[in-house]
Formats: C-alpha cells, structure tokens, sequence
C-alpha cells in the first residue's frame, strides 16, 4: 500500500511538473519543494542502458541517432516543452528538451576543418548552445558530444565508468579526425580532462590545436579521493539532492561522479601534452569547482618543454605572476558580475535560458535552505558571482554567474587562435 502512495504521489507530480515548459519550471517553487523530497529527475527511466553503444567505423550520424534514442527512453522530461532557440534547426512545431542536450553537428558543404567540442560533469551539450553555431558561422564544421551517464538523469552517473567516458571520447576523436582535413577540440572541466588525456596517448596528426575550457585538474575538496571508498557504502550514494529543475544540467550530484572525475584529475596532473600542439586555456582564478591554482602549475609544468603557442585567457581581479612562456590576456573588470564562475565562462549575458535576464537562475548555495533558496530565486536585487565563502559571506542573496560578460572578447580570442592554427 506505501509503495502505491508513493509512486501516486510521484505520479501527480510529474503530471504538475508537466504543466510547465523547460523555461518556468526552474521558477516554480513548489516544485523545487517536491523536487527535493520526491527526487523524481534524479532517477531516470529504466530503460535500456545508460550508455550508447559505439560500434566499429560507426557514423557519427548514427552516434547522435543512437544518443537520441537513448535519452528518450531513460529522460523523463525528454519530450518536455522548451521554448528556447535551439543551435540546429528543428524541423517540429514546439522545440522539447532533446532538441537541446542530445549531441548534433552543424556541417558545411566541405570537410576542410571540423571543432569537436566536449562538455563537463553533469552537464550536456547545451552548454555550447551559442559557441556552436558562433563557429560555425566562421566557417567550421562543429560537433558536439554526449558523455555517458549524462543527457538523462543525475543517477545514470553511477551506472558508468572512466573507462566508458574514455571509449567515446577516444571514439569522437578518431571519427573526427578522420571526417575532416584538420580539426581542433574544445574540451569544457572534465571533457577538457578527458580530451587531454586521450590525446596524450594517441594524437592524430590533423589535430592541429586545443582549447581547454576551466579544464578538470584538482578539486576544491581535498577529500575528494575518498568518494570511491565511500560510494560503496549502504545508503551513501549523493553528495547533493537537489530538485533537478534544470534540464540542461544535472544538479543532484552522486558520490559515484565524485570518484569518477576525481580519477581523471589524477591523472590530468600527470599529463604530458604534445609539445607542438598549440593550447589555449580559459579559466577563472576563483572557479569554486575547480583549484585554479592547480592548473595554473600544470600549465606552468608543460611551459618547461613546449614549443607550440600556449596562451591563457584568465578572468582575475588581481594581478598574477606567470611564467613568461604562457602568452597572457588577463580580464579583471566584468559588467554586473564580482567575478567569474566555472560554470559562466561560454554563455553570453544575454542567454535566454543562463543570461542576466534569463529563466534559470543559479541559486545551488542555498538549496539545503528553503527560504533562502526561495530569496535568491525571487529577488528583485541580485548580486552575480562566484559562490566562493568570500562572496557568499559578504552579498546576500548571491546567485552563482551562469553568463560571461565578456562572451564577445573570450570568443574572438578562440577564433583567432582556431583560425591561426586550423587550416
């Protein structure tokens, strides 16, 4: 009799939460409410695997079909109203949530030069909703992958490995390289992990440049390598339950994707990239995901022997001693915003959905207090930045910057830096 209490209840709710389009619900504070409690986008659908699987000389049109049908059996809010312009044109009357966060590719009439771009932990490829098509228009033929555990719900994260994030990257890569003349990769946190480490063991030679993206390198969290013992633990299995009211990323985060990406920052640190691959960097000196410090002497060990440009596009307030050999463009003033987040770097202030103005709102900080989380969601007044305790303790309500101010700046340094090197 519980067990049909309860999933009545989870019944209901998904019927209320259907009401709703990808854009209000976010705004919705009730369910936010049943969100937390019910956990009902936490879970996906029991169907099928959590991963797609890659075969021999697959196409990379069959790979995003297959992607495609993997999250409309195991997402919930696959087929969710989302009224948000989408990078490739939907030929349907109403854009749903699928249109956004599976992988696609905007392809020109040539194979001259191709960008592979492949998102971070816990989040799609949404993400690149407006880089995408600002490269395609210059030109590139640009693709976008789905890692595994993603694109459904924040639980499928313990339903993978490294070693399946591993296989597709390795597999988007070889197809990538051998669809177009040249071709560089944009690897964004743990996707700019995954894409070094696989180019360190094997590099196509029209790989012709690497932008790394606040890449994957050290946790804020120095106990970080104990996920993968705890994780097995009875009844141990989330760092954070949230309400996953937002559809391009996943909120809720297990203890199983904490062990996961903890791995490959490991091995990140040990990293040796080609010594004549060109590499741009753009990363915040106050990411509250990622220890930027870490990076910063990563980047500084690789300068030691490479011969290839290696530049850094670093939002900082202060300035910063770097080793001469990195080519530096320092941002330290940023319309309406304190400083830059992890998660804002690649999306505009005027994003429809992450923008300033638009309809999701990073209010994370708060979300284990239900006042407050309601304060920072509704207020007329907010402050933008990073959620590091120096700003939380000193702006109230704060909301975590999902918008980069300076987009136009940062995307004509990676043009310029692509256009330079790939041709």
């Amino acid at each position: 009799m519980l067990k049909k209490f309860i999933g009545l209840i989870s019944t209901l709710w998904a019927v209320s939460a259907f009401a709703h389009d990808c854009t209000t619900l976010p705004t919705d504070h009730q369910q936010y409410v049943k969100g937390i409690q019910i956990g009902e986008y936490r879970h996906a659908n029991n169907i099928g695997p959590a991963a797609v699987t890659l075969t021999e000389n697959m196409a990379y049109a069959e790979y995003i079909d297959a992607a495609k049908a993997l999250i409309l059996k195991r997402n919930k809010r696959a087929t969710l109203p989302c009224p948000l312009p989408t990078a490739v044109p939907v030929q349907a009357k109403q854009t749903q949530v699928i249109d956004h966060i599976a992988p696609y590719q905007l392809l020109h009439h040539n194979q001259d030069k191709g960008i592979l771009l492949i998102h971070g932990l816990t989040d799609s490829p949404y993400i690149f909703n407006t880089i995408a098509p600002d490269l395609y228009r210059q030109g590139f033929n640009v693709r976008t992958l789905l890692l595994p555990g993603h694109g459904t719900a924040a639980d499928d994260l313990r339903r993978v490995s490294n070693r399946d994030w591993q296989r597709h990257v390795s597999y988007a890569i070889e197809r990538t390289s051998k669809d177009f003349k040249h071709f560089a990769i944009i690897g964004f946190s743990t996707g700019a992990a995954l894409a070094t480490l696989e180019i360190e063991k094997r590099t196509p030679s029209n790989l012709k440049a690497l932008a790394l993206v606040a890449p994957a390198t050290e946790s804020h969290n120095k106990n970080s390598w104990m996920a993968q013992w705890v994780d097995w633990l009875p009844l141990m299995n989330w760092l954070d339950e949230d309400a996953d009211l937002d559809f391009a990323k996943y909120e809720s985060f297990p203890l199983a994707a904490a062990a996961l990406v903890h791995n490959v920052m490991v091995d990140m640190m040990q990293s040796n990239v080609p010594t004549d691959l060109p590499i741009l960097t753009i990363m915040s000196d106050v990411d509250a995901t990622i220890n930027s410090q870490a990076t910063l002497n990563l980047l500084t060990r690789w300068a030691k022997t490479h011969r290839a440009p290696l530049a850094l596009r670093l939002y900082a307030n202060n300035p910063i001693e770097l080793d001469q050999r990195i080519a530096l463009t320092r941002i330290d003033k940023l319309d309406k915003v304190i400083d830059m987040s992890h998660v804002g770097l690649l999306i505009p202030q005027h994003h429809p959905y992450y923008g300033e103005q638009g309809a999701y709102r990073h209010c994370g900080s708060y979300f284990a207090d239900e006042a407050a989380y309601q304060a920072c969601k509704s207020a007329q007044q907010i402050t933008f930045g990073e959620h590091h305790s120096t700003n939380k303790a000193a702006h109230t309500p704060l909301a975590r910057v999902t918008f980069n101010p300076d987009y136009a700046g940062l995307v004509k340094q990676l043009s310029e830096f692509l256009n330079h090197h790939v041709h």
